[in-house]
């Protein structure tokens, strides 16, 4: 185990910048997962740690020194790639200890810790078989067996769940999950799926062309986004955005979409009052009613999606939409008037540049 830093580090391919001053510390024993869009950066600075893409400029440091100029052999790291990238003419068996007979471990040493291994990740009846005779998890399982052998400092793991269905992309993260918990090694994963970072990761980074843009916990990303990228990007279904202009109307501060949808906020939205925002509000927190309601706005359903323990719904007002998640089965159809209040509480407010605008309480 060991922390990583990573120190004004920049990548570009000629005279395309594709990292751009990136610094992040990954602490001794922690799980931090790089998520964004594809093509924002996130594989490379992997690759970059792992000593498979040179670096531009900058540092990288595992347990505190640099590793900028070593082969990716001696790095003690060891990675799990998207496609497993496992030896088809070799056993399970024969991936797993490849590392370290490449190490120059005897026959019994090998047999041993792959056997000690196989025991953790379910594979004992498996060491025999070859690569095409296995399942895409039991494959995971075995490039994760290949790399946990080693007993690195560092795992980096680059996207391995996306080649999987999605009942067993949710089964896989619960295994990664726990086996971080019982090796409790430094993990650096990369992936594009942010339920995946925040069920497994304990600090998220999310990048954006190249750019860290935010990091912490993935409730405190949650909870208090710092601008309307991250809070578009945390979280599922993505939480609503309404444009539009803070104002007074008949003794209340409200909010008004393009005229036609008007949401109060209360009186501690005033210093707002006259100015263009973007308001942010989850789905889970918006409250509907089938009947007019003080401080509530009329819109019409448009689809109803019920998956058996919630509901979502798609509410329209004009040119705004609202993506609505309740718990539980409602009776409504489409075209049904609903009423929808905003818990100011849960209110996120940004300004024409993206960025979080602090409301006092």
């Amino acid at each position: 185990m060991a922390p990583v830093s990573i120190q004004n580090v920049r990548k570009a391919f000629g005279a395309l910048e594709v990292i751009s001053d990136f610094n992040l510390d990954v602490q001794d024993g922690e799980f931090v997962a790089l998520v964004g869009p594809s093509g924002c950066g996130k594989s490379t600075i992997l690759r970059m740690l792992a000593g498979l893409e040179p670096v531009t400029s900058g540092n990288f440091a595992i347990d505190g020194k640099s590793v900028n100029n070593l082969a990716p052999k001696d790095r003690d790291i060891a990675m799990v790639f998207q496609n497993y990238a496992l030896y088809p003419n070799k056993t399970v068996a024969a991936n797993m200890g490849f590392p370290l007979r490449m190490r120059g471990l005897s026959r019994a040493e090998i047999d041993d810790k792959v056997n000690e291994v196989a025991h953790v990740l379910g594979l004992e009846n498996l060491l025999g078989r070859y690569p095409r005779h296995l399942s895409g998890g039991q494959r995971q399982r075995v490039a994760m067996g290949r790399a946990i052998v080693r007993n690195p400092k560092v795992f980096l793991f680059d996207e391995p769940l996306s080649n999987l269905d999605a009942k067993l992309r949710v089964k896989m993260r619960a295994e990664i999950k726990e086996l971080h918990q019982r090796l409790k090694t430094t993990t650096i994963y990369v992936t594009h799926d942010q339920v995946e970072a925040m069920t497994m990761a304990d600090k998220i980074v999310v990048m954006r062309d190249g750019k860290l843009e935010q990091t912490g916990r993935p409730l405190e990303l949650y909870d208090a986004p710092e601008n309307r990228f991250v809070a578009g990007f945390i979280g599922s279904p993505a939480m609503n955005f309404l444009e539009g202009e803070v104002a007074r109307r008949e003794d209340r501060v409200c909010f008004s979409v393009g005229g036609e949808m008007v949401v109060s906020l209360g009186e501690k939205f005033a210093p707002l009052i006259s100015q263009a925002v973007t308001l942010g509000i989850r789905p889970e927190h918006i409250s509907i009613h089938d009947e007019p309601v003080p401080d509530a706005t009329q819109m019409y359903l448009g689809v109803v999606e019920p998956t058996g323990a919630e509901t979502t719904f798609i509410l329209k007002s004009g040119d705004a939409e609202l993506v609505v998640v309740k718990q539980g089965r409602f009776p409504f159809t489409p075209g049904t008037s609903l009423w929808v209040s905003f818990p100011t509480d849960k209110l996120h407010v940004f300004d024409t540049t993206g960025n979080a605008v602090a409301v006092n309480s």
